[in-house]
Formats: structure tokens, C-alpha cells, sequence
């Protein structure tokens, strides 16, 4: 599935690149005319005598064999002076050809009956570039993981360290990024405390999803449910808003980061459900992080909202000291 904004865009960079493709073999070709006198007579002469015989093949009501086979031997006589005249003046005859810059689907767009790699590659492009205007997708790599942080301290509330299960959380993550969308579980769902890594472990995620050519979107918790907001109360400018509910209902990975930082109003929970349930009908995937416990979870959202939460997602627990402070600690930013 791709984005039709990346689409479209990817569309009109392919254009662009057409048109410079095309102004680049003009200019060339006229440089080799310019080298080597008398190959424009014969590169219009050829162009004519291919001219000739389609129009005698269509032409009706006469024998086009004559007019035809004229016009051939016309044609390979100029192939054969303009070989001649390109070999003295050194031009290889192979940098005159017009070459698609695709030979996939020779710069159609489609191949085989579905869009071409090339423009796939574009629309990768476009959704990566989007994602950068809201995360550092430099620091936005699983090697960039490090345990050093998680303490390993026997935690009593979980049955485990705060390193084990951050190291459980990394290979669940890493598993569901390289295996998408054919991870067994569907849906992600991480949650604790503030600078415990939810946000560089569901960047990760987007990152690599999108890099494989799925359409990944990133949205905070607050700017979904404002768009949310502005589609249900007329607030909705030139149609914006709904264009975005719409992504965040159709594309193939929606990634909600910080959820249980909105207000939680009733209509936010109508909002939620509705995401949720048209996401999980379609067979979507979702990866949700927040800083809300399980418990917070159940306390704070509607029985139809935690029944999705905690029935199609897996539920992967952070815990331990802020990463942040730890950092600021030793002098490191």
C-alpha cells in the first residue's frame, strides 16, 4: 500500500527527472551533430524514411509493399553512412540511443501490472523525509540500543530485571520491524515511565517499516485527536484534517507515541475506539507507546478501548530509572 501523497509526489519528481533526462540526450545530440557535420542530415533522413513507410503501410486502398521496401533500403543505407560517420568521429552509437531511465517499465510508472520499483523507491523517499520532520531517524537505529542503561536489579513487580526485559522488548521490536508485516502479533503496545527508551524503540520501528516500502505514519497522542477534534467540531480547513484521520485509519503501520498525554474526554475516547477498531477491522498494524501502566490503562479508558488494548496488542512493560537523568549524570547529553 503507498501513501497517495507520496504518490503523487513521487509522480512529479519522476516528471522532472523525464524532462531533464530528456533536455540531456537533446543537448547531447546536438553536441554530436556539432562533431561530426552531415550526422543531422542523416539522423533526419533516417527519421523520414521510417515515417514514410508507416504512412505507406496505412494507407489504404494501394499495395504498400513497393513504398515500404523503398523506404527500408532507404533506411539502412542511412544506417549504414551514419555507422560509417560516427565511428570516424569517435561517438559511440550506444550514448545516442534514447534510454529510459527505468528499463523496468520504461519510465511508465508500471510494471507487470503493478507500480514500478523505481517509483516505490520515491515514495520510500517521501515517507522517510516525513518522518524525519518528527523524529532524529539518524539516532532511530536498533544498534544504537544499549543495555548499559536498564539496571539489573531484580524487580519484584515483574518477575525480572529492568535489563532482561529490555532486552526481551529489543528482540520483540527488532523482530517485528524485519518480519512486517508478517509478525505474529499485530499490534505492539509499549508502555512506563518517561525516558525509558518507548520512543527511540517505536522510532526504530518506523524507521525500518518505512524503509522496506510500507506506508509508516508517526503522529503524537495530542496531534491525532486534535485533527480528530477539528474534523468532528468544523474546524477542519480546507479539508486537512480529515485527509489525516484518514492516513492514520488506512496506512499499513500507524505509529501513536505518548498516549495518555491528551485529555481524556469523551469524546477522545469515542475517537480512540473508532481509530482502533477500524485499524484492527482492516488488519492494520499498530504500535502505540505511553507512559500509562496497564492499570492506568483500564482506569482511564472505556471497557471497548482496553478490551482492544490489552486483547490485540502485546503488551511490552519498561522500568527502571530515566535514561535522561542517567545520562545528565555522567556528563553526556
Amino acid at each position: 500500500m503507498v501513501d497517495p501523497r507520496h504518490l503523487w509526489k513521487a509522480d512529479e519528481r519522476i516528471k522532472l527527472a523525464r524532462e531533464d533526462h530528456k533536455a540531456a540526450q537533446l543537448a547531447y545530440q546536438r553536441q554530436c551533430w556539432e562533431k561530426a557535420p552531415g550526422l543531422e542530415t542523416l539522423d533526419k533522413a533516417i527519421h523520414r524514411t521510417v515515417v514514410q513507410a508507416m504512412s505507406a503501410a496505412l494507407r489504404s486502398g494501394t499495395d504498400p509493399t513497393t513504398a515500404v521496401e523503398a523506404a527500408r533500403r532507404e533506411n539502412l543505407a542511412a544506417q549504414k553512412e551514419r555507422l560509417a560517420l560516427l565511428e570516424r568521429a569517435g561517438i559511440d552509437p550506444a550514448t545516442l540511443e534514447n534510454t529510459p531511465l527505468c528499463s523496468l517499465c520504461k519510465d511508465t510508472g508500471s510494471a507487470g501490472g503493478k507500480v514500478c520499483r523505481c517509483v516505490l523507491e520515491l515514495c520510500i523517499q517521501e515517507n522517510l523525509a516525513e518522518l524525519k520532520t518528527v523524529l532524529d531517524l539518524t539516532a532511530m537505529d536498533f544498534s544504537n540500543v544499549s543495555m548499559e542503561w536498564y539496571p539489573t536489579t531484580f524487580d519484584p513487580e515483574f518477575g525480572m530485571s529492568s535489563r532482561e526485559a529490555a532486552q526481551t522488548v529489543l528482540e520483540v521490536c527488532r523482530d517485528y520491524a524485519r518480519d512486517f508485516p508478517d509478525y505474529p502479533c499485530d499490534n505492539l503496545f509499549l508502555y512506563g515511565g518517561t525516558g525509558l527508551g518507548k520512543t527511540l524503540f517505536s522510532g526504530c520501528i518506523a524507521k525500518e517499516v518505512a524503509g522496506k516500502g510500507h506506508w509508516t505514519v508517526y503522529v503524537t497522542a495530542a496531534e491525532l485527536f486534535a485533527h480528530y477534534e477539528a474534523v468532528k467540531f468544523g474546524r477542519d480547513e480546507g479539508g486537512k484534517s480529515q485527509e489525516q484521520v484518514e492516513r492514520y485509519q488506512s496506512c499499513e503501520l500507524l505509529v501513536l507515541d505518548d498516549l495518555g498525554s491528551e485529555m481524556t474526554t469523551p469524546f477522545v475516547q469515542s475517537a480512540l475506539y473508532q481509530l482502533l477498531d477500524k485499524r484492527m477491522n482492516r488488519r492494520a498494524r499498530t504500535v502505540i507507546s505511553s507512559n500509562l501502566t496497564m492499570d492506568d490503562v483500564r482506569s482511564r479508558y472505556t471497557s471497548q478501548v482496553c478490551s482492544r488494548l490489552e486483547g490485540a496488542y502485546h503488551a511490552l512493560p519498561f522500568f527502571g530509572k530515566d535514561i535522561r537523568l542517567q545520562r545528565r549524570e555522567k556528563g553526556l547529553h
